[in-house]
């Protein structure tokens, strides 16, 4: 990915979390100034471009979108599928032809015509997102 490339998606990434602030579940603690954003998830987002890269795109959204929490909008600790929901608006936002508004979409897409294109805009947006993750505190 090249640096316009990068700043780009950072930007975009920024974007969202400050729009989604107040309901965005990376963030463990939401409070204006003092945002902190679950540990582990600096590990998980580094973790999906190599899965990517090892097993394939449709194991590993596969395998992120399981994990979620059990009862849906309970978001008491980490899950991957939240990565999946701000990668899936990143990419909406990066280029005109995703138009994916939560994980779901993203991951029945990349199930029924995952292209090297979307690969590569999966891997660059999760790259950019633990970027800016690292930007925030982490607890």
């Amino acid at each position: 990915m090249d640096k316009s490339t990068n700043a780009k998606l950072m930007n975009i990434a920024e974007r969202i979390l400050n729009a989604d602030r107040n309901t965005c579940p990376l963030f463990k603690r939401k409070d204006a100034g003092n945002e902190v954003i679950y540990e582990s998830y600096n590990g998980q987002i580094s973790s999906l471009g190599v899965s990517i890269l090892t097993i394939g795109l449709k194991p590993s959204i596969s395998v992120f979108y399981q994990d979620a929490p059990k009862q849906e909008g309970e978001y008491n600790d980490a899950y991957r599928r939240v990565i999946l929901e701000v990668i899936a608006k990143m990419l909406s936002q990066y280029r005109d032809n995703y138009h994916f508004n939560n994980a779901r979409e993203l991951c029945r897409a990349v199930i029924n015509d995952a292209r090297d294109s979307m690969k590569t805009d999966i891997i660059n947006c999760s790259i950019a997102l633990k970027e800016v993750i690292r930007t925030y505190k982490l607890g």
